[in-house]
Formats: structure tokens, C-alpha cells, sequence
């Protein structure tokens, strides 16, 4: 600081430990280091070494290959009494280097010579392999246990892959570790059903492709991927100059329009449909964004009546009027911003991230990914021009982080707002009465112990959910590794039933009572 009081202090090295380079002439760059109480170093280099050494002395006592390949160690990771090292980097597999177990020699006086401890050898004693890609952190944190005052010590690495994974500490060889996935992804895929149009957003451009409309599916065959060449279903790509990746893009249902956004402006393009003998040409138009409405958005979304939602970083709405002819201008026909003043701002610092609408457009419901109240909104759409914009409900605070919504129902159906969480849980809630449905409110609170094992105790959460057109009491609730049919008619069975179920994971997970499933419910593979 630049006060008169404040002091520097300059370190000094006393001891220079040397990496050997194994006659490169490239010198070997240590990534990862740890000291330990005791004076020890524990060192990873770019020759895939993990070495011990002598702090007091700056001599190396022991060295480590961390894979066969000479992969870099990127990091390194201790337990709490320090007797376990924990390593990984390019090469994904996590070992554990254990110390022995023997007396440490301390003197009890203060005023006697420090006198080194014994020294215990440190022996690689397991390695486990759950990241595809490279392992760039790991560190060791308490997870308190549920009805216990101990805690339970967890090794946490992530990388590239972009995944979690926790590993016992204590049991590290003997443990199976526990994949946490990351926070569900918004979906670069959006779907023009009456142009059969599929819109991909990648990094900066967005591509259009044309589906095929002549596909027979037969119904025996319904589980066999149809493959189709990209160069032949390539109908345009429209590339975005900015110097920020696209985080969002939707196109409308009539495939008259296209909008996208980044992390400093939203785009929107009147795409110029031409169609001749069923192969679609497109011409995209650059529209002006009304002067009320010059902002990113995170979450985009068309409805049948042409108006586009887009939901801000500072949680308001936004609602765009596209222009019946290319010669009119984009109206900004209303924001809703007032619809979380009084909430907690614990509940509502997250922006939302999930939009959907109705079938009729009649309501919007807006997620973030929160448990609080306020992690949900539903609105009230106008029917037509003289109607109005309403904040119509605000859902109750969740046990677990919101992962998905999904209306339900609409027309001459009761609406219904489908909310899965990060706990593999699911609640209905009827949006008229503003409650909770007949069907969660028989299943009880918390629902999490009325839910069958097999749909809870999976390590993926759940992403989206899928409603079914042709019945509005099914729907699918979607994750990495599963899906999982859900019929509002029957019964919450027990147990889910497995499908197919000769794969690997169900032999591991189904019961010896077998026999005893209810079959009201099928998670599929």
C-alpha cells in the first residue's frame, strides 16, 4: 500500500530443486505442486512424472509415471491428513499415491532443534479412469452426512469433458465414482414443423437443413436411426460477425423467421421462404431491432401469433411483434419486469433460461436455474391485439435446482406446467387454480421417496421434457443416458421397468425381485 506504515517483505530461495528434462532440449515444465506440513514437495511435470521431494534438502526421494505415454500432469490434489496424493492431467486417469503408515518422531520442547520425521515411503495404490478428455482440476472437499455429525472426505475432479466426478477418499480403490454432469445444456436445436426446417446454432453461424418429408415410418422400425447425408439436406447457413459466441438461437414454427443472440446483441432475420417442386431456397433479411430493444437475450422463443420472447440477463421479458410485410418495422409490444420485486434476491439473481408457451399461446412459463420462489414464472398472453400482458403466477420454492419446464395441455385441455429437477424429481402444477395437480398432490411432499429408484438414483439429471401431441397425459422426461415415459393416468409404480433389458447397466441395477415390477412405467436406454 502507499501509506506511511506499510511495510514489504522480499523472499528469498534457499534451495533449487532441478526437474530432469531426459536430454530434451526443451526444458520440463512442472504444471501442479503441493507442499505438505512436514517440509515434503510433491511435484507434476510435462513428462507425466509425480515426484516426492525433500523439502529441507531440496533432494527428490521418490518418482511416479502417471501414465505410460509421458502425458503432462496438470494437477494435484491432497487429503486432509495429508498421507494421499491425488493426480491426473492430459492422460484422465486420477491415481492415488498413499504414504505408509508409521510414527512421525516430533519433539515435545520448544526450544529443541527441529529434528526431521521418519521417513515413509509413498506407494501408488489404485488409479481410476472416468474422464474421456483432459482432467484440469481436482480437489479434495467435506460433504457432511445425512443423520451423522462426521463428515465424509471427496475427491472432486473436472476437466474438458466437462463433467464432475467425486470419488471417495478414504475408499478410493474400492469406491465406484460417482459421475455429476453438468448443468443441462440449452439446446442448440430448434425445429420449423410446417417448413420441416432444423436449425443448428454452432459457434458463430447458424445452419438450416430441410427434412425429409417421405420418410415411411413403420412402426416395427421406429428405433432404427435413419441416416441422411448433410450435404443433401444443407439448405442455408447464415454466419453472425461478432467477437462472442452464440448462446442462443430459435427459429418459428411457420419458418418465417430466425432468432439468435450472443453475449452482446439478439439478431433477428426474416429468412425469405422460396419453395419449388418440395426444395425450399432461402433468403435471408437482417431486421432492426426497435430502439426500446438493443440487448443479448438468453433464452429465445417463437409463438403461433408471431411474436418473439426473448428473456434478458437482468431477468426481464421482452415481447417483439414481427412484421406482417417486409416493409414494416419490428414492434416491441410489452416487457415484463415487475414480476420479481418482491421476491428474495436469492431467488431471482438468475437469469431465465428456459421459455415455453402453450399450444394455444395462452400462457408462457419462464424457468432459472434456482430452487428458490421465483425460480418460475407463468404469464397470461392476450388472445388477440386488445388484450393484455399479465404476471399470472409465481411457483412455489422447489427442493432441488429447476432443470426443465414444459406446459402441458392447452385448447379445450386444462394447461398443465410440467418442472424437473436436478434430483431427478418431477412436479405438475395446474396453472389455473394456481396449484398443484391431483397428480402430485396424491403422490405427497417431498415426492422424491414416491418415485420409483430407478428414475431417482440415476446420476443424470433430467435435461427437458417432451410432451406428447396426440395424448396430453404422457410426456418423456429426457437425460443424458435415458429417457423415462411418464402416463398421468396410471399409478407411480415401485419399480420402473427397464428397456431394453439385456443392457449392461440394468444387470447391474435390477433387483433379484424381478418378478415383482409393475409395468405402468418404462425407462428406455
Amino acid at each position: 500500500t502507499r501509506s506511511s506504515a506499510s511495510t514489504s517483505h522480499r523472499w528469498k530461495p534457499t534451495l533449487r530443486m532441478t526437474v530432469e528434462n531426459r536430454g530434451l532440449r526443451e526444458a520440463t515444465k512442472v504444471w501442479a505442486l503441493e507442499a505438505l506440513s512436514d517440509g515434503t514437495v510433491i511435484s507434476g511435470d510435462s513428462l507425466g512424472h509425480v515426484q516426492i521431494w525433500d523439502g529441507l534438502s531440496g533432494t527428490m526421494s521418490q518418482t511416479f509415471n502417471h501414465n505410460e505415454s509421458g502425458a503432462d500432469v496438470l494437477c494435484l490434489a491432497l487429503s486432509e491428513d495429508e498421507n494421499k496424493v491425488f493426480a491426473s492431467g492430459v492422460d484422465s486417469r486420477v491415481i492415488c499415491i498413499e504414504r505408509q503408515q508409521g510414527n512421525v518422531v516430533q519433539s515435545n520442547s520448544k526450544n529443541a532443534s527441529f529434528e526431521p520425521p521418519v521417513m515413509r515411503k509413498w506407494i501408488n495404490t489404485g488409479a481410476l479412469r472416468q474422464h474421456t478428455h483432459d482432467v484440469k482440476a481436482l480437489v479434495v472437499c467435506h460433504k457432511h452426512v445425512r443423520n451423522n455429525s462426521d463428515y465424509l472426505e471427496l475427491l472432486v475432479s473436472g476437466g474438458v469433458d466437462t463433467k464432475l466426478c467425486t470419488y471417495v477418499a478414504k475408499d478410493f480403490k474400492s469406491s465406484r465414482p460417482k459421475i455429476w454432469y453438468n448443468w443441462p445444456m440449452l439446446s442448440p436445436v430448434s425445429i420449423s414443423r410446417k417448413r420441416r426446417l432444423l436449425c443448428v446454432a454452432r459457434a458463430k453461424q447458424i445452419d438450416i437443413y430441410q427434412l425429409d418429408c417421405s420418410i415411411d415410418v413403420k412402426l416395427q422400425s421406429v428405433l432404427d436411426p435413419i441416416v441422411k447425408d448433410e450435404t443433401k439436406c444443407h439448405v442455408k447457413t447464415i454466419s453472425i460477425q461478432s467477437s462472442f459466441n452464440l448462446n442462443c438461437a430459435t427459429i418459428s414454427d411457420d419458418g418465417n423467421f430466425l432468432a439468435a443472440s450472443d453475449a452482446a446483441s439478439t439478431y433477428l432475420f426474416s429468412l425469405g421462404i422460396e419453395e419449388k417442386n418440395g426444395v425450399i431456397n432461402l433468403d435471408p433479411t437482417k431486421l432492426n431491432l426497435p430502439s426500446g430493444f438493443k440487448r443479448p437475450s438468453v433464452a429465445l422463443k417463437f409463438d403461433w401469433q408471431k411474436r418473439l420472447y426473448c428473456a434478458s440477463i437482468d431477468g426481464s421479458i421482452a415481447v417483439l411483434g414481427m412484421p406482417p410485410t417486409s416493409n414494416e418495422k419490428v414492434t416491441l409490444d410489452h416487457v415484463f419486469k415487475n414480476h420479481s420485486c418482491r421476491l428474495p434476491n436469492k431467488s431471482h439473481h438468475f437469469p431465465f433460461v428456459f421459455l415455453d408457451i402453450t399450444s394455444d399461446g395462452n400462457w408462457l412459463a419462464a424457468g432459472r436455474f434456482s430452487s428458490g420462489k421465483g425460480a418460475v414464472h407463468i404469464f397470461a398472453l392476450p388472445s388477440s391485439e386488445a388484450g393484455n400482458y399479465q404476471h399470472w403466477w409465481s411457483v412455489p420454492e422447489m427442493e432441488a435446482t429447476v432443470n426443465c419446464i414444459k406446459l402441458l395441455g392447452g385448447g379445450s385441455a386444462e394447461s398443465s406446467l410440467a418442472i424437473g429437477c436436478s434430483n431427478n424429481t418431477f412436479y405438475i402444477f395446474n396453472v389455473i387454480r394456481r396449484s398443484l395437480s391431483d397428480f402430485s398432490h396424491e403422490m405427497g411432499l417431498p415426492i422424491l421417496s414416491s418415485l420409483p429408484s430407478e428414475l431417482t438414483s440415476r446420476p443424470e439429471p433430467i435435461t427437458s421434457i417432451i410432451s406428447n401431441p396426440s395424448n396430453l397425459y404422457k410426456f418423456i422426461l429426457v437425460a443424458r443416458g435415458y429417457f423415462c415415459v411418464v402416463d398421468l393416468h396410471k399409478s407411480v409404480p415401485e419399480h420402473s421397468n427397464w428397456y431394453p433389458s439385456n443392457h449392461l447397466r440394468v444387470k447391474r441395477q435390477v433387483s433379484d425381485d424381478e418378478s415383482t415390477l409393475i409395468h405402468h412405467w418404462t425407462t428406455r436406454k
